[in-house]
């Protein structure tokens, strides 16, 4: 396993212990620098502009440079003479990386459902018209005349994002080797496509052949909680209530509105307990809930073996694709706080399957927080729709381990799949979406049109002059 270091904090990320790994450390602190102050930026917007999404392109690009000029340190892998390759979708370096090893068996592998570039690349079909864009779109895929107009808009955003993106790490490659391909070409030719979702529980959409969704993917069964997590667990009359909002932007990036507004929605549930995940320096947080006598805060928890208790309520999340299938194989019900990226869309799939309710940044206050936790405790719909969804999920053919271990041998031993390749993904945007053949039926309309309207004006004419020799 091959770990680049963008960020300081992947030196504490844990890998499979029966895998040989090669870390390049300290690569460059551009990464830490561009992301600091991030995450109250990303509580101060509704969603990120697409002026800040080209800024974070411009980042991975500056990493993807200072990667490859240690290629040096590349070299002992080709060594190992590897058949294939995992590569995540975010970030295209890492496919650059693989083609300069001379890996031409590639799987692409992802941390959110399909995003709107992968699709474009790959030749996957995505009608705006019901499949929602992935990135910053609080959309479902029943949308409005206006939501689609949006949609529309959305959806060419970030594939031009994300073109811009793939040229710029292209050229980090090509200024090693000028006849290098461009990285959505080698993306296209990818053998299969692994998808972090689970076609149960996420929004029908059109898929192709190479896409293997593997959504709960590691997640086992349950274990026993210690004696801590046990005591907390049998805390409140009525359940408990866990709420943590992921790593990217912790509760203490909130503002001092939201907190008081929880913690006022909090004092008024006595019957149930709150467990809050804070980061280790959030003494801020602390000091807001002082004198809450039905809180407790915890700086790291067993996520998936607390959702598996009996006695657990509700789970109040930013609505990660990872935390959210957890949810759902466990039955759990959820309140969903997007914060950036997929988690808009991941909220209005929460409330289409009947699992939960969403409330966006900006809505946050007490009245809404304490509305959407009691109706989730109260009505017991949202508990039946979701132990539904986890017996599909469960209980569907083929486990995400199966299906990832199965395809990945068959791909391994058969080479670069190129039967499944789309022709759609060679296609430029005009041929794609079939421009030029609209163009041209336009253009046909609109001559039929004007030959239409002389034809009218010359009978016109005629019919003029013969009425005045009549007269």
């Amino acid at each position: 396993m091959f770990i680049p270091e963008y960020s300081a904090s992947t030196t504490k990320f844990v890998p499979a212990k029966h895998a040989k790994i090669v870390r390049m450390n300290n690569i460059s602190s551009r990464y830490d620098d561009d992301v600091t102050g991030g995450e109250e930026l990303m509580m101060e917007q509704a969603t990120l502009s697409f002026s800040l999404r080209l800024d974070f392109e411009y980042t991975l690009t500056a990493m993807c440079r200072a990667l490859m000029a240690r290629r040096d340190e590349l070299e002992k892998l080709k060594n190992y003479g590897f058949d294939a390759a995992f590569a995540e979708q975010i970030d295209l370096c890492g496919i650059g990386v693989i083609r300069y090893l001379g890996i031409h068996n590639l799987f692409w592998i992802s941390t959110t459902p399909i995003m709107d570039a992968v699709s474009y690349n790959l030749g996957i079909p995505a009608p705006p018209s019901y499949v929602p864009t992935i990135e910053e779109n609080d959309k479902s895929d029943t949308m409005t005349f206006w939501e689609r107009a949006h949609n529309i808009y959305m959806y060419i955003g970030s594939i031009v994002v994300h073109r811009w993106g793939s040229d710029m790490s292209t050229q980090v490659f090509r200024e090693i080797d000028p006849s290098f391909p461009n990285l959505r070409e080698i993306a296209a030719n990818a053998s299969l496509c692994f998808v972090n979702a689970d076609e149960m529980f996420d929004f029908p959409r059109p898929i192709i052949h190479k896409n293997i969704y593997i959504g709960g993917l590691g997640v086992g069964e349950p274990k026993p909680l210690d004696q801590k997590f046990t005591g907390l667990m049998n805390k409140g009359k009525k359940g408990v209530v866990i709420v943590s909002l992921g790593t990217i932007a912790p509760f203490h990036a909130f503002s001092a509105k939201v907190k008081e507004g929880f913690v006022k929605m909090v004092r008024s549930l006595p019957d149930y307990h709150f467990i809050l995940k804070i980061t280790r320096d959030d003494t801020t947080t602390q000091s807001f809930f002082e004198g809450v006598t039905n809180c407790d805060f915890v700086e790291w928890l067993p996520q998936s073996d607390i959702l598996a208790h009996p006695r657990l309520k509700l789970f109040v999340m930013h609505g990660g694709v990872n935390g959210l299938t957890e949810a759902m194989l466990r039955a759990v019900p959820v309140v969903v706080i997007p914060i950036f990226a997929d988690q808009f869309r991941n909220g209005r799939l929460v409330e289409n399957r009947g699992v939960g309710k969403v409330i966006l940044k900006q809505d946050l206050a007490e009245d809404t927080i304490r509305a959407a936790v009691m109706e989730i405790v109260s009505d017991e719909s949202y508990k039946k729709n979701a132990v539904r969804m986890s017996k599909l999920m469960r209980e569907k053919p083929f486990s995400a381990e199966q299906r990832l271990i199965q395809w990945t041998t068959f791909a391994v031993d058969n080479g670069v799949l190129d039967v499944l390749h789309v022709q759609g993904s060679r296609m430029n945007f005009i041929v794609y979406f079939n421009l030029d053949v609209i163009a041209a039926f336009v253009a046909v309309l609109c001559l039929l049109i004007v030959i239409v309207l002389r034809l009218c004006c010359l009978l016109r004419r005629i019919f003029s002059v013969k009425k005045l020799k009549q007269q």
